[in-house]
């Protein structure tokens, strides 16, 4: 019974791989890259906001001939909006590596209006004062959600475009929501 689970999990992941290298084959891709403000809770209560800002990195990778791409997306954020509190100061990081699916719905030799969603993988850490000034409590946890959002792209060149996402938002699991506000990414490939 174990063989056979074991030999469907390999047959599993080597038909993914194939497929991907088939997919490279017939698509191009561009790579991004910039940040912009992000904004995070850690629970439902507006009192656990965190502000600060983001890196992203992506790889948009678009399919010959079609509207649909797909872009793999890496983004570091520093929320540092308590950093300097006078009464429990506060600093986190997050991590987030998430795979759009993207649709233009407006697509010009010169311009991109692009919907995306994806699923979205999240660590955050950081440091808690807690309660007391001297009684620091990290934090550590991860949490899975569902990111969408929409982009504009204006296309100079082949080598160069600026795309603007106006607005992403993910929805994570044990009520983590985290948006990005207002990202300017440039691409460099």
């Amino acid at each position: 019974m174990t063989r056979k689970i074991t030999m469907t999990r390999k047959l599993k992941f080597t038909s993914i791989f194939i497929i991907l290298i088939a997919i490279s084959q017939i698509s191009y891709a561009q790579v991004y890259l910039g940040g912009g403000r992000v904004v995070s809770q850690f629970s439902p209560l507006t009192l656990d906001e965190h502000l600060g800002f983001g890196a992203i990195v992506q790889r948009q990778i678009y399919f010959k001939e079609s509207k649909f791409s797909l872009t793999p997306t890496l983004q570091g954020s520093l929320l540092t909006g308590r950093q300097y509190s006078a009464f429990l100061p506060e600093f986190y990081t997050t991590v987030s590596v998430s795979t759009h699916i993207n649709f233009d719905v407006i697509s010009t030799k010169k311009f991109r209006i692009t919907p995306f969603v994806g699923p979205s993988f999240i660590w955050a850490t950081g440091l808690n004062a807690g309660g007391v000034i001297f009684d620091d409590e990290p934090v550590n946890f991860y949490r899975l959600g569902l990111e969408g959002g929409m982009s504009l792209t204006y296309v100079f060149s082949d080598k160069f475009s600026v795309k603007i996402i106006p607005l992403s938002y993910t929805w994570g699991t044990k009520d983590f929501v985290q948006g990005n506000v207002l990202s300017l990414l440039f691409q460099i490939m």
